[in-house]
């Protein structure tokens, strides 16, 4: 087997954009704002036999993603009972509305709170039966802030922001644990607004996490750190010139 034919094919998929990428190849293709018109799309675009191989990976936008953080369970707890809390947690904020979505677990101590991720659950399978029927033998679906990840501290004292077109995701973490995570939707003035809404959002974590911030936007052209004294804020690298579904593969 060559070595061009072992590469895996990475997939992202945005509001508006299915970014597919294996080696040197980029393709990007229109599509709609739902998850689910992503999915015809994507299987017409798989059509083409470069794409083929046997792992691929899955780029998720935050749009699609909901994030939650559960309270303390105080003790340990089983995998099952750890799945449990964290969709009764969806269940709390998002309502009957959770119970159709896939939910992951990350496992903290005791002493702090679980983080979940949720996407729909017929999304998930919707892909993993496409993906299957292309001949994808190993294939992973992430949440891009999973992906983005690799570019934030290893160990997060303070907060990390995502920002991706049209969506912001907030996590915080101290004392080597996720202490806080938030999402909104945003406009074009939200860097004028994202140092009022952290402020707020600082005020209702239930943990004191320090006053850092590292800031990390995809596909939003340049950006500059905010003027605000009130926190230390760093800017992560990233390609000012992607945009959309493309820009979440370069994470």
């Amino acid at each position: 087997m060559s070595r061009w034919s072992a590469e895996p094919l990475r997939i992202a998929l945005a509001p508006g954009e299915v970014a597919l990428a294996r080696g040197a190849r980029r393709h990007t293709v229109p599509a709609g704002r739902d998850a689910t018109s992503l999915v015809p799309v994507l299987d017409a675009a798989l059509a083409d036999d470069a794409w083929q191989t046997t792992r691929v990976e899955v780029v998720l936008s935050q749009h699609f993603v909901r994030h939650v953080l559960t309270p303390p369970p105080g003790k340990p707890l089983s995998p099952v009972e750890e799945q449990a809390l964290v969709a009764a947690s969806l269940r709390d904020i998002y309502g009957d509305l959770a119970a159709h979505w896939a939910v992951r677990v990350y496992s903290q101590p005791p002493h702090a709170g679980l983080a979940g991720a949720a996407i729909d659950a017929e999304l998930a399978q919707a892909l993993d039966a496409l993906l299957a029927r292309r001949g994808f033998r190993r294939i992973a679906i992430r949440p891009f802030a999973s992906v983005a990840a690799r570019r934030a501290p290893v160990r997060l004292e303070g907060w990390w922001v995502l920002v991706e077109p049209g969506w912001l995701s907030l996590f915080g973490g101290a004392q080597g644990c996720w202490q806080h995570v938030a999402g909104l939707p945003i406009d074009g003035r939200w860097q004028d607004t994202l140092p009022e809404w952290l402020e707020r959002e600082r005020g209702s974590a239930a943990a004191s996490i320090p006053n850092a911030v590292w800031l990390h936007a995809s596909g939003m052209g340049a950006v500059v750190a905010p003027n605000d004294a009130r926190m230390r804020w760093h800017v992560l690298p990233h390609d000012a010139r992607l945009s959309g579904a493309s820009a979440l593969l370069a994470a």
